[in-house]
């Protein structure tokens, strides 16, 4: 088996496992909005860090905050760029345009804030010199971090949940890694024609989605998306051809089939749980080496 051979094996088996990934993440997802995890994520947070005077309920009925989604639905995602805005408002307090003077006035007198996080703001405005494009980048970092650590306690959170649908989704398509291997090795022209369509249309199956755009949906309408999410990806995994989907043995299995029949399952198991995105970032390299092709040879 050459070295082509073996990157349109490793191609079609990626892909299998970046499918997988998206169904197991997709299922969560429709499992979350219908719970409203993130919902409750966010709020959770705001309501804690933010307790002077319920200011954190207030930035969620803030109307540039209720605003991005449908009504009665509170946001599960905040622009940073909004976040700033609605803070920088509400410590104003005033129906007059903020203005560096007027916010290190507020600042003064305002209940809203705790004395630690005033005393930041105010340190910033100086620090600035009053430009209110630098100060609000400085509130923007900051909030960006806060939600890279709260994305992690609630991916913490629902972890248990992705390896029950993992678990799930494996055993109901029996979706086989050792199979999958013996059937693309001895199918190299099939693997070649699966690694080809791959990378043609690489760029189009990157997961990564706009968080603001879809936030704006209604429950219904997210529950919608996420199901003809699953039935392009149930369409795209019946087109790959790799054998998919449970079928009634010959005869009985030897101890030695049962244990690979055991670890095929356990590793796309082990696949839906670490994520689409890892699995397409493997791929989109795995496709970038297969197209560099061999070096040219010195003459």
């Amino acid at each position: 088996m050459d070295f082509s051979a073996i990157l349109n094996l490793v191609i079609g088996l990626l892909f299998i496992y970046f499918l997988v990934a998206l169904v197991c993440s997709t299922v969560q997802e429709i499992i979350a909005n219908g719970l409203n995890l993130r919902e409750e994520n966010l709020e959770k947070w705001l309501t804690d860090t933010f307790r002077e005077n319920n200011l954190g309920e207030k930035i969620l009925n803030h109307r540039l905050v209720d605003g991005l989604t449908a009504a009665g639905r509170k946001a599960s995602y905040i622009p940073s760029r909004v976040f700033s805005g609605v803070l920088l408002d509400l410590v104003n307090d005033s129906e007059k345009p903020y203005t560096p003077e007027s916010l290190l006035k507020a600042l003064e007198t305002t209940e809203l804030l705790p004395a630690d996080f005033k005393r930041k703001l105010a340190q910033i405005i100086s620090e600035t010199n009053g430009n209110l494009e630098f100060v609000k980048a400085e509130i923007e970092a900051w909030f960006n971090d806060a939600m890279l650590r709260i994305t992690g306690t609630y991916k913490k959170n629902t972890q248990k949940i992705i390896i029950a649908i993992s678990i799930g989704v494996v055993l109901a398509l029996n979706i086989d890694t050792i199979r999958i291997i013996q059937y693309l090795y001895n199918h190299p022209a099939e693997s070649a024609a699966l690694a080809d369509q791959i990378s043609e249309n690489i760029e189009s199956l990157d997961p990564n989605l706009n968080p603001a755009a879809f936030d704006s949906l209604s429950t219904e309408e997210k529950i919608n998306v996420n199901l003809e999410e699953l039935k392009t990806l149930k369409a795209q995994l019946d087109a790959t051809q790799v054998p998919i989907g449970w079928q009634k043995p010959d005869g009985e299995l030897s101890p030695s089939e049962v244990v690979n029949k055991i670890l095929g399952l356990l590793f796309s198991i082990v696949a839906g749980i670490v994520g689409a995105p890892f699995w397409f970032d493997i791929l989109n390299k795995v496709v970038s080496l297969r197209s560099s092709g061999a070096k040219p040879k010195d003459d």
